[in-house]
C-alpha cells in the first residue's frame, strides 16, 4: 500500500513524541521548535506534491498536502494521488490534533514543525527555535543545526517557499523530501 512508507516514516520518529497540547517539539538533541503563528495579515494556503523517501524505501512514497494556515492555525491533509485521505492535522494556538493512522502520530505531530521550517518567513522560524539551534539562510537555502550536528537542509527553486519546488533533508530520520506546486 502506497500510504505504508508515509505510516513507516510517520513511525520512526517514537522518540520525538510530542504531548497533545505542546506547541513545541524535540527536532533533535538540544533543539525544539516552538509553533509560531503567521506573520499578521499574511495566510498561506497551497496544494502540493509530497515525494518521502527514506533510506530502507529508496522508491519513496508520493501524496499531496493541502495545507492551510493563518495566523496561529494551520490544517495539514495528506491525501493518495487518488484523492483518499491519508491523514489529517490541526494545531490552533498550541493545541495539536491528529486523524490518521495511530502508528504514525508521533511523527505526524513534528509535521507542523517541519512544515513551518521550510515555509515560514525566516524571522518566525527564528522565533521559535530553541537556543541551541542555530538557522541559516541564504537565497535559496536553510540549515538547521543544533549541537554541530545538521538536522536540516531546504533548498528551494523559488524566493518564495511555497511557489517553488523544495528539496529538504532531515539527518534524523535519513529521510528525504521533495515538494513541488500541484499543478492547476
Amino acid at each position: 500500500m502506497r500510504a505504508g512508507l508515509i505510516v513507516a516514516l510517520l513511525s520512526l520518529a517514537g522518540c520525538a513524541t510530542v504531548p497533545q497540547h505542546s506547541a513545541c517539539t524535540a527536532l533533535g538533541a538540544g533543539v525544539r521548535y516552538c509553533l509560531q503563528p503567521l506573520p499578521a495579515g499574511q495566510v498561506l494556503a497551497v496544494n502540493q506534491w509530497v515525494e518521502i523517501s527514506v533510506a530502507d524505501r529508496p522508491a519513496g512514497e508520493r501524496l499531496v498536502f493541502a495545507i492551510d494556515a493563518a495566523g496561529a492555525r494551520m490544517d495539514v491533509v495528506g491525501l493518495s494521488p487518488l484523492g483518499q485521505k491519508v491523514f489529517r492535522v490541526t494545531t490552533d494556538h498550541g493545541t495539536l490534533r491528529w486523524d490518521g493512522p495511530q502508528a504514525a502520530e508521533a511523527l505526524g505531530r513534528q509535521l507542523p514543525a517541519l512544515i513551518q521550517l521550510m515555509l515560514w518567513p525566516e524571522a518566525a522560524v527564528r522565533e521559535g527555535l530553541s537556543a541551541g539551534a542555530t538557522l541559516a539562510v541564504s537565497a535559496h537555502e536553510r540549515r538547521l543545526s543544533g549541537d554541530d550536528t545538521l538536522l536540516l537542509t531546504s533548498r528551494q527553486s523559488a524566493s518564495t517557499p511555497a511557489e517553488g519546488a523544495i528539496d529538504a533533508r532531515f539527518t534524523q530520520l535519513d529521510a528525504r523530501i521533495r515538494i513541488t506546486p500541484l499543478e492547476d
